[in-house]
């Protein structure tokens, strides 16, 4: 028999902190969207630490900057847990953005080498745009809300 029930806070925040991809949600043009998104989720400052290219996600961020965003741990059909994260998007720029942006990279090759997985080619690419001229746009939602849900099978 599977029993679905809530999760305490603090399993939710540790999905939150043991995982580094989730599914952002935004409205734009009055329209639902949801997106895989790469986070770190900082426990200290409430937050989850993001970046992405300018273009419809952002535009659609700055013009409505509430969002929610969630993380699952799937083992089977009757063994999951789902926590979904209310918050505001807040756009970060010049030294504040670099350092949540290098906040990130680390965070995140922290949780991959907790998780025993491989590391992406991509934590480089992070590392990188710290140089660069044009940095990609750095973001956090602060965290309003944090729920959480799970099925065990107890048969």
């Amino acid at each position: 028999m599977s029993t679905i029930a809530d999760l305490e806070l603090i399993k939710c925040t540790g999905l939150l902190t043991d995982n580094y991809v989730g599914h952002l949600a935004y409205i734009a043009n009055n329209e639902p969207h949801v997106v895989p998104s790469t986070y770190f989720f900082d426990k200290d400052e409430k937050s989850i630490l993001c970046f992405a290219s300018n273009g419809h996600r952002i535009n659609a961020l700055r013009k409505c900057n509430t969002v929610s965003f969630q993380v699952d741990s799937i083992k089977s059909f009757r063994n999951w847990q789902s926590v979904q994260v209310h918050g505001t998007f807040q756009e970060l720029t010049g030294d504040c953005a670099k350092l949540c942006l290098k906040r990130f990279a680390e965070g995140v090759q922290r949780t991959i080498d907790h998780k025993n997985d491989e590391r992406p080619h991509f934590l480089s690419h992070f590392s990188g745009k710290l140089q660069e001229v044009e940095m990609p746009v750095v973001y956090r939602i602060a965290v309003s809300k944090i729920t959480g849900k799970s099925v065990e099978d107890y048969t």
